[in-house]
């Protein structure tokens, strides 16, 4: 049998070349030697570019990291684990890393061979399965308590009915009526648990402006006390939605009773009703959200605000911030099921001793022509005109979508995660640098101090600041310095484009 049956038809080079895995052999001054095409594609640098270049200060952000692998891989010969790696634009992924020692004849190490997967999609999936198997947990042992009270409740409800109708003195009837009180607020709280389990309906019924002015007029006579002002807004053309009108006033009451227990000494409470559109781009900053056009209700106070480490809590069934007997915890935790029955979600932003901004989106039942008519004119990628924009936020998906956005329409789109590194970037490449777009709160160097910094060392710099509910006091911040655009969060892919392209051709 010829030798030629067992030669292997392509070369071992092509065969790793064709690898979906970004594949780099380095020697042992992290200097490439090999990198294959998914290693260009996925770093942004071509091999004749790299070859030869130390990778460190790119496969390592966290110096940590590094000694670890190392190590490992001088101790053990291979390693593998997660990392935070960087392309050539500085944009950070989430990498899952397997290297391989090799050692020459003589058994001294010569190259390490990394075997590199993009793993970012695949983490943010894994964050939102775990905040979702999380609320399935709580829903589960709700539904159990709740059955398990229901057992107990029914027969004292049912006793004291006709113990009541067996009794003639006045004080013994008075004291079943205090047990049945007692009992028929106990199955309240059960059926509240029961609709945490399994979501409630939602209802098919059309839903229309008038009733959802009505029930929010009626709910803040309710509701509202006196050292309390109530703002209602709603838009003209506001669209309809489907659901149970019933449900979404028990919501509007949650909300609003919420709100004027963060203000006991008083304050201003505003309600926001209107119409958004949201695209597949907004996806990537609410994991929540779907792309399509929603019915918005926005309920903002002056409160206390909420503890950052308690927001996450705040929607847990039995969760709460209340003095013992002034609540049991549930308020939001059954709006939660009820928007969710809707087929809508909620977002909660506070910041203690500033207030709360409670923002529900519901699904709106309107026709592809009326949204094609109301949505933002789209900006063609010519208009970009290979402008430079500076972006700077500390979310990595943030930054990818708007520099993905922007680069769509024709921008280059430079992406930096603080507000040091976005100053130094700036002042390295001032002439070239048309336009930053960057977010209010960041590590380091925030956006009221990047704001100044940034006009301080050019007057005529446009800036557009990414603001969420909760920033109202740094906001005023960076008003004072001077800058004037700012872009309200959550926002679609063509809020910013149509914001990015008016600030940047208003002198034209």
């Amino acid at each position: 049998m010829s030798d030629s049956n067992f030669t292997m038809p392509i070369s071992f080079e092509a065969l790793v070349g064709a690898s979906p895995d970004a594949v780099v052999v380095h020697n042992l001054e992290n200097q490439v030697l090999y990198w294959n095409q998914a290693a260009e594609a996925l770093y942004g640098w071509s091999v004749d570019e790299i070859k030869g270049r130390p990778v460190a200060r790119i496969f390592y952000l966290v110096s940590s990291e590094r000694e670890e692998a190392v190590h490992e891989l001088r101790d053990k010969g291979c390693w593998s684990g997660e990392l935070r790696q960087i392309d050539r634009n500085g944009d950070e992924y989430y990498i899952q890393s397997r290297q391989q020692l090799f050692r020459d004849d003589a058994g001294e190490p010569v190259a390490v061979v990394c075997y590199n997967t993009n793993v970012t999609e695949l983490k943010k999936q894994e964050d939102a399965d775990e905040r979702a198997h999380h609320v399935r947990s709580s829903s589960i042992l709700a539904g159990g308590v709740a059955h398990e009270l229901n057992n107990a409740l029914a027969p004292i409800m049912l006793s004291a009915a006709m113990l009541k109708r067996s009794l003639e003195d006045e004080k013994s009837r008075n004291m079943v009526s205090m047990i049945e009180k007692c009992a028929n607020k106990g199955a309240v709280l059960i059926a509240d648990l029961l609709s945490f389990e399994r979501g409630k309906g939602g209802g098919h019924d059309i839903i229309r402006k008038a009733q959802i002015e009505r029930s929010l007029k009626r709910l803040g006579e309710q509701v509202i006390p006196s050292e309390v002002s109530l703002k209602i807004n709603v838009v003209e053309d506001l669209w309809e939605c489907r659901g149970e009108m019933a449900e979404i006033s028990e919501v509007f009451q949650h909300a609003m009773q919420n709100a004027c227990e963060a203000m006991p000494e008083g304050g201003a409470l505003e309600v926001k009703v209107g119409n958004r559109l949201f695209d597949a781009n907004f996806e990537n900053l609410a994991p929540e959200a779907k792309a399509g056009a929603y019915v918005t209700f926005v309920f903002t106070d002056n409160g206390h605000g909420i503890e950052e480490r308690l927001i996450k809590r705040v929607a847990e069934p039995f969760f709460t911030t209340k003095e013992p007997k002034q609540g049991y915890g549930f308020g939001l935790a059954n709006s939660q099921a009820i928007v969710k029955g809707h087929k809508g979600f909620m977002v909660l932003e506070s910041e203690h001793g500033l207030g709360t901004t409670l923002s529900i989106f519901l699904p709106a039942e309107i026709g592809v022509e009326k949204v094609t008519g109301s949505a933002p004119a789209f900006v063609s990628r010519k208009e970009g005109n290979g402008m430079l924009v500076l972006v700077a936020d500390d979310e990595f998906f943030i930054r990818e979508t708007i520099k993905k956005t922007l680069e769509d329409r024709g921008y280059d789109v430079i992406t930096v995660q603080d507000g040091t590194e976005a100053l130094a970037v700036y002042a390295s490449r001032i002439n070239d640098i048309d336009m930053v777009v960057t977010n209010v709160e960041m590590p380091f160097m925030d956006g009221p101090s990047l704001c100044r910094a940034l006009l301080k060392l050019n007057p005529e710099v446009k800036v557009l600041v990414s603001s969420g509910h909760k920033q109202r006091e740094k906001i005023q911040q960076i008003k004072s310095c001077g800058v004037e655009h700012f872009l309200a969060k959550p926002y679609t892919a063509d809020n910013l484009a149509d914001r990015v392209h008016t600030i940047l051709n208003a002198d034209a």
